[in-house]
């Protein structure tokens, strides 16, 4: 029989406390039930676990064992949040040594959607959920995803407005009641709520926040009278990224009442400008409490 040596377990040189140490990039799949439907996704788990100063280094393996444990013997009852969770707590079971885990873990989720026409498509959207969990307390989740959509530029649209009604004068009166020519961005809007205590929010829920808000995802198939339609509703309602986070933030928290106010929204939208070299960002992050306070949103 070999004796083996337990390197992990012996004093360092350099005696200081690891905020953190594990591993990431570790590519999983995963199931979560929504209502009548199983849901399969692709994620990307990163879990880690602090580590005393007297301990040389921490056993990885636990760490996969604990995935193990958690996802090929079980299907997930609702979020990704909720998985992260439950990976962390099996950390701390099998790290006595941790005092806290965290985990996130990332998957794209592919909704079918209708276009304008009707047509059945497939859109991505990465989502995003963590939990970060202290010995002998209840986790902290973070629930997030990201959509694409189109702005349009509402102080290029003004420009070009004053611009045409100067070279046409016989026209500027119309042209006020109509929009006028301006340039699109991609958009990627990503909303995160964090300092969840339990998993009170659906990510299918932020989605269909943030596209009513914002005009709607974006398709790969656009026949022409799509085209038009994308970009004529664009342009009949121009935003900044400004506008974009500010909208979507009111919208948040004015429809997803069940979110407590304890809880921390993250906002952000970003632009990728088709005149510039450069993109242009915006983002809100403050207490769902506040924002209703300021909103005046009950």
């Amino acid at each position: 029989m070999i004796d083996l040596v337990d390197v992990q377990a012996s004093k360092p040189s350099v005696q200081i406390p690891i905020t953190e140490v594990g591993l990431a990039g570790i590519k999983y799949p995963i199931k979560v039930n929504r209502g009548n439907r199983e849901i399969n996704l692709t994620a990307e788990i990163t879990i880690f676990a602090d580590l005393p100063a007297a301990r040389k280094g921490a056993d990885f393996s636990r760490n996969v064992e604990a995935i193990n444990e958690v996802i090929l013997n079980n299907s997930v009852t609702s979020g990704i949040e909720v998985l992260a969770a439950s990976l962390a707590s099996r950390v701390l079971e099998k790290l006595p040594y941790s005092n806290s885990a965290r985990v996130e873990i990332l998957s794209t989720l592919l909704m079918e959607k209708s276009d304008h026409s009707s047509r059945s498509a497939i859109v991505p959207y990465d989502i995003y959920g963590s939990a970060a969990v202290k010995r002998g307390e209840g986790p902290s989740m973070t629930v997030g995803v990201t959509c694409l959509t189109l702005t349009a530029c509402p102080c290029a649209m003004e420009t070009t407005r004053a611009l045409i009604s100067s070279e046409h004068p016989e026209v500027s009166a119309a042209l006020e009641k109509i929009p006028s020519i301006t340039h699109n961005q991609r958009n990627r809007v990503t909303v995160q709520i964090s300092n969840l205590k339990a998993s009170i929010v659906n990510i299918e829920d932020i989605i269909s926040v943030v596209e009513e808000t914002t005009g709607g995802p974006l398709f790969s198939l656009l026949k022409r009278i799509d085209e038009g339609e994308l970009v004529y509703r664009a342009h009949k309602n121009p935003k900044f990224v400004e506008d974009v986070v500010r909208d979507v933030a009111k919208a948040v928290v004015t429809r997803l009442s069940a979110i407590p106010g304890s809880c921390i929204l993250t906002v952000k939208s970003q632009s990728q400008e088709s005149i510039h070299p450069h993109d242009a960002v915006a983002k809100i992050e403050a207490p769902i409490e506040t924002l209703r306070k300021l909103m005046n949103v009950h």
